[in-house]
């Protein structure tokens, strides 16, 4: 006789066996991960490999009214529950009854049934398991005519033959054979449908998603409206919005609403508005749109932080006016300050000179107190400067390049676009007095600008050299970097560039230009003590 420490470690190895299982289970996508690429291939057969990329823990199945754990089942071939691909075409496809009927309530010789046949063992209201087609007078002639098209064999999956058919059966004495005592396995394996092979790893394509979602293009949804058709026709590649697969092991990886904003409510320049920046175009009447976390306390101070953290992300809904009408204590709600919200670095004397550093470098929320009105009480150019502005941003009347240069101390970006236009043009006065009025004067050496000066007096060089200048002769390019400028201020001219035609002798023999060595100085430096 077997001692009862030997009964007792039967059923509880089998446990241990189930539960090292389970937890097999649940972590193959993170084992499988180290292997490489996972090919998806809808039309090949079913392997825990094809679902990992996207269940993380698919041991225990989450449908309401069923019990099921894909863990007891380990060591049962995927393919023998799952004859194709589960999910297709908007819908995914459930194991059929008659697939789990292939082992439970099977018996199989003396090792008795392979698995429960027992309703409650898998479904949680046992006694509502009586399906829509079973109406009042299903018991008539609805079911027969189902048994005469499709068999009865799939009836014997819930119903006993002596129990439920045989007695009524000899009342009514119908024309049929005697029903069979227990169901027969019999599963007719679908056809797999095409081979659409899905990298996860790769570049997120239509071709991807549209085995699985074959109404793809629907816009509907109880939070969001969207229908990728309207950004297919505009040329939007996929992953603009989906940088990642958006399936994961972990969920879904949607796009957040600041990736919409790349898009809707930006103004392109001449184009207008590239999409609307409408909410009830993208979400429904029924949405509410006030975020969860917007408090009463959050919004009477405790927004400060976050907004300096991602001001991108208020600014999705707040425009400026909205933050400016509260922070200058202009607005009436019962939330707002009481005066003029005025930052600490505000009240710094330094504050006033380094401001527009700070604003171009987008170190400051200046947008949340200040609006384009006040700005101009001191500068004269709008600021910030309005949609389009660059296309024809001309200095007006009676405002000079200073009022510019308050912000954009660094003029190597305006060279670039300025000067790059015109670098095949001669060095002729005509051609630099529209933009710089300076250049008229003459004689050149009275210029204080030292390099308008350096230019000017080679505007007549053509009587002297035939021709003039043309500005590529000197200038390769017209970009000049910030440590360049940095080392210019700290040195005197380099004259390595003016002494290639200053005192040089041509083929012939004869002086390129005049004014070799200490007498170039001597041009512009009447006193050599410098």
């Amino acid at each position: 006789m077997k001692s009862r420490t030997t009964r007792n470690a039967i059923p509880w190895g089998v446990a241990a066996i189930i539960l090292a299982a389970t937890l097999l289970f649940a972590a193959w996508p993170l084992l499988s991960g180290a292997t490489g690429k996972r090919i998806i291939d809808t039309a090949a057969p079913i392997q825990l490999e094809q679902c990992a990329p996207c269940h993380y823990d698919i041991s225990d199945v989450r449908v309401k009214g069923l019990i099921f754990s894909h863990g007891n089942h380990l060591l049962v071939s995927c393919e023998g529950c799952h004859f194709r691909m589960p999910h297709r075409s908007d819908v995914t496809e459930r194991v059929p009854m008659e697939a789990c009927f292939a082992c439970h309530r099977v018996k199989h010789g003396v090792q008795g049934e392979l698995a429960s046949g027992k309703c409650a063992d898998c479904h949680t209201h046992p006694d509502k398991l009586r399906p829509v087609s079973h109406g009042i007078t299903w018991a008539k002639k609805p079911h027969a005519e189902v048994a005469n098209a499709s068999g009865v064999n799939r009836c014997m999956m819930c119903h006993e033959a002596i129990r439920d058919c045989d007695a009524c059966h000899a009342k009514q004495a119908p024309k049929v054979a005697n029903m069979p005592l227990v169901y027969h396995p019999m599963v007719l394996a679908p056809d797999k449908g095409p081979s659409v092979r899905i990298d996860p790893t790769g570049p997120v394509s239509m071709s991807q998603c549209a085995f699985c979602h074959g109404r793809i293009d629907e816009a509907s949804g109880k939070r969001i409206i969207f229908a990728h058709a309207d950004h297919i026709e505009r040329n939007y590649r996929c992953e603009a919005c989906h940088p990642r697969f958006p399936h994961t092991a972990l969920g879904i990886d949607r796009p957040d609403m600041l990736s919409c904003y790349r898009c809707h409510g930006l103004n392109h320049n001449s184009h207008g508005r590239v999409a609307t920046e409408e909410c009830t175009a993208c979400h429904p009447t029924s949405f509410e749109l006030m975020p969860y976390d917007h408090t009463k306390k959050f919004i009477k101070g405790a927004h400060s932080e976050p907004s300096k953290e991602t001001p991108e992300y208020c600014a999705m809904c707040h425009k400026m006016d909205f933050c400016i009408e509260c922070h200058n204590g202009r607005s009436k709600s019962r939330y707002a300050p009481p005066g003029m919200v005025v930052p600490v670095p505000h009240t710094d004397a330094r504050w006033m000179g380094q401001h527009g550093k700070d604003f171009l470098d987008g170190k400051g929320l200046c947008g949340v107190c200040h609006s384009g009105p006040s700005c101009q009480r001191c500068h004269l150019t709008i600021v910030p400067h309005p949609e389009g502005f660059i296309e024809d941003h001309r200095p007006a009347k009676g405002v000079t390049s200073h009022d510019c240069a308050v912000c954009h101390r660094d003029r190597s970006a305006c060279q670039q676009c300025h000067h790059g236009s015109v670098k095949n043009d001669y060095l002729v006065r005509e051609n630099c007095i529209g933009c710089h009025e300076e250049a008229k004067r003459i004689p050149a050496t009275d210029i204080k600008h030292k390099a308008m000066a350096e230019h000017a007096v080679h505007f007549d060089v053509a009587e002297t050299k035939g021709k003039p200048y043309r500005c590529y002769e000197c200038h390769i390019d017209f970009g000049t970097s910030e440590a360049a400028r940095q080392i210019e201020r700290q040195q005197g001219h380099d004259m390595r560039l003016c002494y290639d035609c200053h005192g040089a002798l041509d083929p012939f023999n004869e002086t390129i230009a005049p004014y070799g060595g200490g007498s170039l100085c001597l041009r512009c430096h009447k006193d050599m003590d410098i």
